[in-house]
């Protein structure tokens, strides 16, 4: 499976990166679908979201966004549960809770 920075039109990983590299699990010409997990204390770095996507948690935790505004946001992980995001967004996620937080983005293609 790619690693999703190599991936054309994604948005690249950030260098303050702290998690794994995220992984794209499907793509085609109407979607991606990204596969992340992020351990306790481990950061996304800063990246911006072009596309809208929706996110499917996969794991129980707290992921912490601090967004280009200024302004910060706890997502409660709950395995089953989704969020709709309308881009654009740039933030930085942090797991601030104690266990790895795992979930999928799939992403709409314009």
């Amino acid at each position: 499976m790619p690693d999703a920075s190599n991936t054309p039109d994604y948005t690249p990983e950030a260098e303050d990166r702290t998690a794994a590299p995220s992984i794209v699990v499907h793509e085609d010409e109407r979607s991606r679908i990204i596969k992340y997990c992020l351990k306790p204390g481990e950061q996304t770095g800063w990246h911006r979201h072009e596309l809208d996507y929706v996110v499917i948690y996969e794991s129980e935790g707290t992921l912490t966004s601090h967004f280009a505004d200024g302004s910060t946001k706890a997502f409660s992980y709950t395995p089953g549960k989704t969020a709709s995001i309308k881009a654009p967004v740039e933030h930085n996620a942090v797991n601030t809770g104690t266990t790895d937080i795992m979930g999928y983005e799939i992403e709409y293609k314009r």
